[in-house]
C-alpha cells in the first residue's frame, strides 16, 4: 500500500520506463476483489495503482494515485507519460472521467456506469470500451453513450456471454483484450496493435460484439 489512498501491484523489481494505470473498483467492491486481474497486468511489467474506495465514480481517488507512485521509492522508474485508466462499473465511470484529464494517456472502463454526463466529456486518448451481453446492472445502452460522445478513438468490445461480474477477481474474459490494449497503448507494442487497428484481427473474435470508430 502507497499510504492509505492506493494499492500497488508491479513487478518486484520495477523496470525503467514502466507505464501506470489506474484503477477504479466497482460499488461496495474492495480491490482484492479484482487482486488477481491487478496482478497479471503487473506481471506484463506495469505498475498498477488501485484506488482503495468503494466509490471511485468521479475518477479523483484514481488520479491521486499518481502522486502515491511518483513519491514512491520506485517512482523514478515510472513513466508518466504513459499512464492509463481503467476501472469496474463505478469505477468504470471513474477510468471515464479520469480520461478526461490531460495527464492520462488511454483509458479502457469495464462495464462503466459514469455518473452525471454532460457536455462532450470529451476524452484526451483512445479507449477500449468493455461491455457484457448479459450485463443487467449497466447495460451496453449505458456505454452506448460514451460511444457516441467520443471524439476520440473507441474501440467497443461486448463479450456477449458476460454478465455485469465477468470482470470479478481475474477480469475474466476481458482479461487478454485488455492486456493487449495496454500493450499497444503504454507500450507501443506493434503485434498487440494489429489486434485494434487496419484489418483489425480482434474484430472477429468469436463470441464477441465489435465496433470502432476514429481508428
Amino acid at each position: 500500500a502507497e499510504g492509505q489512498g492506493c494499492t500497488v501491484f508491479r513487478p518486484r523489481d520495477v523496470p525503467e520506463g514502466a507505464p501506470l494505470i489506474l484503477w477504479g473498483n466497482g460499488t461496495g467492491a474492495p480491490t482484492s476483489s479484482y487482486s488477481q486481474g491487478l496482478r497479471h497486468w503487473a506481471s506484463w511489467g506495469f505498475v498498477v495503482a488501485a484506488a482503495n474506495t468503494t466509490s471511485a465514480g468521479t475518477g479523483e481517488e484514481m488520479l491521486d494515485c499518481i502522486d502515491a507512485v511518483r513519491n514512491a521509492s520506485y517512482g523514478d522508474n515510472v513513466d508518466f507519460s504513459n499512464v492509463g485508466a481503467s476501472g469496474h462499473s463505478q469505477g468504470g465511470g471513474g477510468a471515464y472521467y479520469a480520461g478526461q484529464d490531460m495527464k492520462v494517456t488511454a483509458t479502457a472502463p469495464m462495464q462503466p456506469y459514469p455518473f452525471g454526463f454532460g457536455g462532450n466529456d470529451p476524452q484526451n486518448g483512445p479507449m477500449l470500451l468493455m461491455s457484457g451481453g448479459n450485463d443487467m446492472i449497466a447495460p451496453r445502452t449505458v456505454q452506448s453513450r460514451i460511444y457516441s460522445r467520443a471524439e476520440t478513438p473507441v474501440f467497443w468490445a461486448t463479450l456477449d456471454s458476460a454478465s455485469h461480474f465477468e470482470p470479478s477477481w481475474s477480469f475474466g474474459g476481458f482479461r487478454g483484450i485488455s492486456t493487449a490494449w495496454w500493450l499497444y497503448q503504454l507500450k507501443g507494442d506493434g503485434e498487440a496493435a494489429e489486434l485494434f487497428t487496419g484489418a483489425c484481427t480482434a474484430c472477429d473474435m468469436a463470441g464477441w460484439t465489435i465496433e470502432r470508430k476514429n481508428f
